[in-house]
Order: structure tokens, then sequence, then C-alpha cells
């Protein structure tokens, strides 16, 4: 019945489209209860809601309980009282919002601080377009505080807007400067405004921060905003500016949240919902997710869009627990489908300078250390970890794809499927012998690849399309992931096919190591039979055979490609491949 109801409310909305959304949905009583039995659900879309959501108080949360944190709600509290204007910002999806949120709500019905502050959130993303002249954008985020001072019956004196014609971009801090005295002639309270997605401003940035900037040298709280919080994700000082438009006391960043937090959003979703999750199952989420709180969310949707679709009889032999299996499984659908957070992800790799840091960590190299800058921005970007490392399994295992999928040359074979399964199968199983032969065969036909396609390196650009090649049998059913080693300069693909027709289940372990044998000169040739080739491919063997036995797997392949500037004619002597068993 919901896509029915969907194409209902498709309908409705285009007869009714000169009326605005609000009305449309609530004329039609759209709401959460017209497709659920009321009960609380994982969220991933937009701020949480403690009423229909599972939802982590920020008081509460662990991540923010040590010492050396810095983002807590006592902290932020702590600078309001002190008149200071400050930045939080994180990466998409981090719970900056819901945060946001909790401290308006928190200064407008604590019965201290609602006596001296009265605090107005406003979300000003999607202000402006290509043709937005400054007085419209301003004009626009005027209205949207307008509308956000209704929500407590405050009057916000548009009035200012109606007859400007002339100076309307500076109708911001006009209005702002009128709106904070009558707020403290009347009720002797200071102003507190948060100004959330401040960074989606693209034109009319620094004009934005610049009238903010005015106001923040007036006297205050009577003529302006005592404190103002900006929330996005990006610090003031990552975006390139032509001077020094603002006075912050100081940027924070989010945090991921700990095990403990994310346990204690799942014990309510058993809770709610009756199915245990094991430890086991808790601890997996938090290996792939590191506790980035959209992932953490995404993965809950997806546990319990498996156990929807289960027949009764699925149901009763799985026993409704969540096991570490069933999470991994989750996960592979999840690494497949283009969720939002993802297409978010493709846009944030096109920029060079999270692509210099970024690129070298994937191919086991090190990043240009002048670029320390641009690691910090990493960072702040949730991409990267304080350890320097990418942020989290999941990230690890998808940006390869994104990577590849935004090259045209590369796309066409991580977005494609294996058409027959039946070319790779030898008694009941994937024979990686004929799927490695298929992979070589390609890599020798040239074309494919080239050296000025994407990277400046042969190396690493093969690499890619090393990956991008064996990720097709995940597209197909199976699930292959990317696992780095680290200090090593190896990677291993690991293929592994369950639950998958026709063939019986199996598990492989592919190490692809890269040489240079002449410093990429290509002044001769390479042979891997001479002592030294005989010595490092023995080592990359005995690193394959450790890998195999702490995985409890018998076979593995190891793949070695020599990388010279000659390597397309020079194949028979650049690449080595064979088929490591382990003895029981």
């Amino acid at each position: 019945t919901k896509p029915y109801i969907c194409m209902l409310l498709s309908r409705h909305i285009l007869k009714l489209r000169n009326n605005s959304f609000k009305n449309i949905c609530s004329s039609f009583c759209f709401s959460k209860n017209l497709f659920s039995n009321e009960k609380k659900e994982f969220n991933i879309n937009g701020p949480s809601n403690p009423s229909e959501h599972f939802y982590l108080n920020p008081e509460e949360l662990k991540c923010y309980e040590a010492a050396e944190e810095k983002l807590n709600i006592d902290r932020i509290l702590g600078y309001i009282k002190k008149n200071k204007y400050f930045v939080v910002h994180g990466p998409r999806q981090s719970m900056k919002t819901s945060l946001m949120k909790y401290i308006t709500n928190k200064i407008n019905k604590d019965e201290e601080l609602s006596k001296e502050y009265l605090c107005t959130y406003v979300n000003i993303e999607k202000i402006e377009n290509s043709n937005s002249t400054e007085g419209e954008v301003f004009t626009k985020i005027a209205g949207r505080l307008a509308d956000a001072a209704e929500e407590h019956n405050d009057e916000f004196p548009l009035e200012f807007n109606r007859g400007y014609k002339d100076g309307r971009e500076f109708i911001l801090s006009r209005l702002l400067r009128k709106w904070s005295n009558k707020r403290w002639r009347e009720e002797k309270k200071k102003s507190v405004v948060i100004f959330d997605e401040y960074d989606s401003l693209k034109m009319y940035y620094e004009s934005f921060l610049g009238q903010i900037r005015d106001g923040y040298h007036k006297k205050r709280p009577d003529f302006f905003p005592s404190s103002v919080i900006l929330c996005g994700m990006k610090k003031v000082e990552d975006k390139k500016l032509t001077g020094s438009p603002f006075n912050i006391a100081e940027s924070y960043r989010t945090k991921n949240w700990f095990r403990e937090d994310v346990k204690a959003l799942y014990r309510q979703y058993e809770e709610e919902y009756g199915n245990r999750v094991t430890e086991e199952a808790i601890d997996r989420i938090f290996y792939w997710t590191q506790g980035q709180p959209w992932l953490v969310n995404r993965i809950g949707v997806g546990i319990m869009e498996h156990f929807e679709l289960l027949s009764q009889e699925e149901k009763e032999k799985e026993k409704c627990i969540v096991t570490s299996d069933i999470v991994d499984r989750v996960v592979n659908k999840i690494k497949i489908n283009e969720e939002t957070h993802l297409m978010s992800l493709h846009t944030l790799i096109k920029e060079p300078r999270i692509r210099n840091v970024i690129i070298p960590l994937i191919n086991n190299s090190q990043y240009d250390p002048k670029k320390e800058m641009d690691v910090e921005y990493v960072k702040d970007l949730g991409i990267l970890s304080e350890e320097e490392n990418i942020a989290n399994p999941f990230y690890e295992q998808v940006l390869p794809r994104i990577i590849i999928s935004s090259e045209k040359s590369l796309s066409r074979y991580i977005n494609t499927k294996v058409k027959d399964y039946r070319t790779y199968i030898k008694d009941g199983k994937i024979d990686m012998n004929i799927v490695i032969n298929d992979f070589f065969n390609l890599l020798k036909g040239g074309g494919s690849i080239n050296k000025d396609m994407f990277y400046s390196e042969l190396e690493e650009t093969i690499v890619f399309f090393a990956y991008g090649y064996f990720r097709k049998f995940g597209n197909s059913g199976g699930d292959v992931n990317r696992e780095r080693q680290q200090g090593k300069g190896a990677f291993d693909i690991h293929v592994q096919f369950k639950d998958v027709d026709d063939i019986n289940d199996s598990e492989f372990i592919i190490e692809f190591k890269t040489e240079k044998s002449d410093g990429g000169k290509g002044n001769r040739s390479f042979d891997f039979n001479n002592t030294k080739a005989s010595k490092q491919v023995k080592k990359n063997k005995e690193q394959l055979l450790d890998y195999l036995q702490s995985r409890d797997l018998t076979t593995g392949y190891l793949l070695v490609i020599d990388f010279q500037d000659n390597i397309y004619t020079k194949y028979k002597e650049a690449l080595h491949y064979e088929e490591v068993k382990l003895e029981r």
C-alpha cells in the first residue's frame, strides 16, 4: 500500500502546487503515523526527534565525557555566558543540527537560563542561487529569522524589509541590531542566534560574516546578539577570504560516538522491537562505523529492513537476533547503494586538497608533508581520523569505488556486474585462476588505462583499476572488500560468495603488490626469476600465508606488478601471479 499512498500524495501535491508544502502536508494528513505503528525508528534524514527516533541525549554521550574533549554542553553554555561568538563544525550528518536544536531548547526552557537569554535557531541552507542578488539573499535570511522568532512568540522587525530598495545588502545587521535592542529594553534578555549551514553561502559568504563582525564590535547585548554560533561543515578559516571578517572564540569539531554510545542507541531498538542485538553485533557496527552517527543509524535502518523482508519461517529460524553476520550483510548492501551520504563524498573527493591526502593513503604511500593544512581540513570533514588514517573501514571500502567512478574510463568497471557467473565457475565454485587471468587480459589489452588518465602515477591508476575490476563481483551478489596492509606497500582484496545462486560458499584473499624495480625509468627489463625479485616474491608469499592463517583460510592469490614506463610492451616481464596454499 505504501507505493499507492505515495502516488496519491504526488498527485495531491501537483494539484495544490500553488500552496505551501506545509499546507499540502497538513491537508493530506501526511505524518509518520500514516506509514507506521508509531514505533520509534533510526534516523538518517535531518535532525533527530526524541518522540520519533532513537535518540541519544547530547549531555549523556560518553564521547564528550572525556576530559580532553572540548565540545560539550557546559562548554558551549560557558561561551554563551561570556558573550562569545564561535563555530561548531563537523561532517555531514554528524548530529550537528540535533545538537544546535538541543542547545536552543535548553536555553529557552531552562528555568534559570530562560530568564536571561532567548535563543533563536535558523537554518540558512539553500538561501542563494546563481541569480541571487545580495539584497535578496539577506532579505531571505531575515525572513527565516522572522519565522524562527514566531516559534517563541517573538516579533522580528520585518517592517524593515518593506520599502527598502537600496541598501538591502546590509539589512541583516540592521535587523539584528533593532531586534536585540527591543529584547533588551522590554525583557532585559540577551539574544543568542544560531546560524546553521552558514557555510552553504557561496557568493555572499564574506558579506554575511562581515555583517556579523560589524555587530560584534557594537555595544552588546543592547544593540546586537550577545552570542552568535555558526554551525556548518567547515571552519571559517577553511574558506579563502580576502580579509579577516570574523572574531571567533574558538572552533569546535563534533565527535564520533564511543562504543558505549552505539550500544545505548541499539538498546533502545531492542526495547522498542524486542529484537536482541548481540555484543558481537555491536562490536561489528562500531568496527565499520567507528561511531560515525549517520552510519550507525543507517546500519540500524538496514537491520530493520532485513527483518521486515523475512518470511515468518525465516524470522523463526533467525529468532530475530541481530548477529555480526547480519550486520556485515547490511553493510555490503549499503556499500553498493548510492546513499545521499555517499553522494556527498562523491562531491568532496573532487577537491584537489582532499585527493592530495586521500589517494596516497589508499595506496599505502605518504602524502606530501607540506600539505598539513589539507590534512586538518580532511579531518574536519570526517574523512580522516585523528590518527591520520581513513576515518573508518566503511569509508576505506567505498572511497576507492567513489574515486574510480569519478573517472569515466574506470567507472565502466566499477559499475558493471558479472553477466554470466558460469564463465568463472569450476566444480561449483568461483575459479579465481580464471578471474585473475581475465583481469590480466584486460590489463594487457592496452587502451583500458593509460598514464595520463586521472592520476599522475600509472601505479595509482592500475591499483584503482584492479579494485574496480574485482568490485563487479560484489555488485553481482558477492562481497568484495579492499584491505590495506599498513606500511607493507600492498593491499588485499577479500572476495567472498555466500548465499549466491549456483555457487558454493567460498572465500579468497588476493594480495596485490606493486614494485618499481628500476625506479620507474623503464631502462631495463624486470625478471621475476632473478635473485632479488625471487626474495621479494618469497617475502610477499610469507605475508600472504600469515594473513590466510589469521583469517582461517587455505587459499590465496599473489599478484605482483612491476611498474615501468614501458609496461605495455613488456607485460610478460612485468606481471607475476601464483596461487598460494596454506598447509594444514
